[in-house]
């Protein structure tokens, strides 16, 4: 552009550069961004639709967080003999060590329950009852959005909840 403008009208490249930066135009790296798929922009225009009253209504179920990062595989590159050198190696901790499971209302102020070992059926419907129920009514009253994953400890706790609450 700078050149063709400055064929044109018999000025200089940096006059032309002068003048972009008087009319506040600026050289700038290129910002990024994340390119959505389909999938993940109908998803971000049904979230936007909803009011901000309308997410207060919802409680969101657990988080496990991780201490040594991710529990998936990590894959390397390495010789023959390079096995056990600290690039290589991902530190773990046995017997679940590594990770801190919690139950939390993401909704509003509510209480941080943290969840000893392996959570299973009972013990998710135990915290159901105990927790969410109490938490949701008094945080958001009787119109709750309960968002959880679909774990099939989840399914089955939140099935029997509702089972045993006669709905």
């Amino acid at each position: 552009m700078l050149h063709r403008v400055s064929r044109n009208r018999h000025m200089s490249t940096s006059t032309v550069q002068r003048r972009l930066r008087e009319s506040s135009l600026h050289g700038r790296i290129a910002a990024k961004k994340p390119l959505l798929k389909d999938t993940n922009k109908k998803r971000l225009a049904w979230a936007k639709q909803w009011t901000l009253d309308r997410w207060k209504s919802v409680l969101w179920s657990e988080s496990k967080l991780e201490i040594f990062g991710s529990n998936r595989r990590v894959f390397v590159r390495r010789r023959v003999g390079e096995r056990m050198i600290s690039a290589c190696v991902v530190p773990t901790v046995k017997q679940g060590g590594g990770c801190v499971m919690v139950w939390g209302c993401f909704a509003g102020d509510t209480d941080l329950f943290r969840i000893q070992g392996i959570l299973n059926q009972q013990g998710y419907h135990s915290i159901l009852q105990q927790y969410v129920l109490p938490s949701g009514l008094g945080l958001v009253g009787l119109s709750i959005v309960f968002q959880q994953d679909n774990g099939p400890t989840h399914l089955q706790a939140v099935y029997g909840l509702f089972d045993q609450e006669g709905e």
